[in-house]
């Protein structure tokens, strides 16, 4: 059986308890096994670049990233990430860049959060970590017409390449939401795209619509300690199907 490499997703490091927030002293504990339990952490452009070359894709090893730059990824996750020497892969979204996450005010239980301001994107452009795209405004891209999606696809990829000068090759569909209209956009701008499938990343997986594993499940329990075994795949794919049901 060929190797899977988990892309762990996580999204604001703070203790308010929403489904986007991990403790940070859990995300650090979590750090820790994985550097206990000798994994290897690569960036997600080396995973893609794995899967485009048909390279086999090595065992214990993980893709750490994080969706929409909050301000916290700096002040919390950020430090914890350079005590480990991990790389991350952190999404933005640039038309909300020292802003707040003002998309998130219609859900019920979501915080509003103070995101990432291009200084401190900038700052950790330069010392490892990568920067990827989420739209210019995190818009339900599949709700817009085919030019306004376009538009929020390429100008995103424009705008953070602008501040950082430095290419940006990865995109992240806002909630995971695609369509064959959007594909070919993204197809044409990016290397690589994530959806919000739960699964680990094999040589067959579709390199723009890379499935993804949700830390938020992984919050309030010892699961994670599990990862790389086959009770931890276990339970991703019940919570993939347990997540479908609920949405169906």
């Amino acid at each position: 059986m060929s190797n899977r490499i988990p892309i762990l997703t996580y999204h604001s490091i703070d203790d308010s308890g929403s489904v986007l927030s991990t403790p940070p002293h859990k995300f650090r504990d979590q750090m820790q096994i994985l550097q206990d339990r000798r994994f290897n952490i690569i960036s997600l452009n080396n995973l893609i670049n794995l899967i485009r070359n048909r390279q086999p894709l090595p065992s214990k090893t993980v893709v750490i990233t994080f969706d929409d730059g909050f301000k916290n990824f700096y002040l919390k996750a950020y430090p914890i990430l350079q005590e480990f020497g991990f790389s991350a892969t952190v999404f933005l979204v640039p038309g909300y860049i020292g802003k707040t996450t003002k998309w998130n005010t219609t859900l019920r239980g979501m915080p509003v959060l103070d995101l990432l301001e291009w200084g401190q994107i900038k700052e950790m452009a330069n010392k490892g970590i990568d920067f990827g795209a989420h739209s210019m405004t995190h818009e339900d891209l599949a709700k817009l017409s085919f030019e306004e999606s376009r538009q929020e696809i390429i100008k995103s990829k424009s705008a953070i390449e602008e501040h950082i000068n430095h290419d940006v090759t990865i995109f992240c569909y806002p909630y995971g939401i695609t369509n064959q209209e959007i594909k070919p956009v993204v197809q044409a701008e990016f290397h690589g795209a994530c959806g919000t499938h739960m699964d680990s990343v094999s040589m067959h997986s579709n390199i723009y619509e890379l499935p993804r594993i949700d830390m938020f499940y992984f919050s309030n329990n010892m699961f994670f300690r599990l990862i790389g075994t086959f009770r931890f795949s276990c339970f991703v794919k019940i919570r993939s199907i347990l997540r479908f049901l609920r949405g169906k």
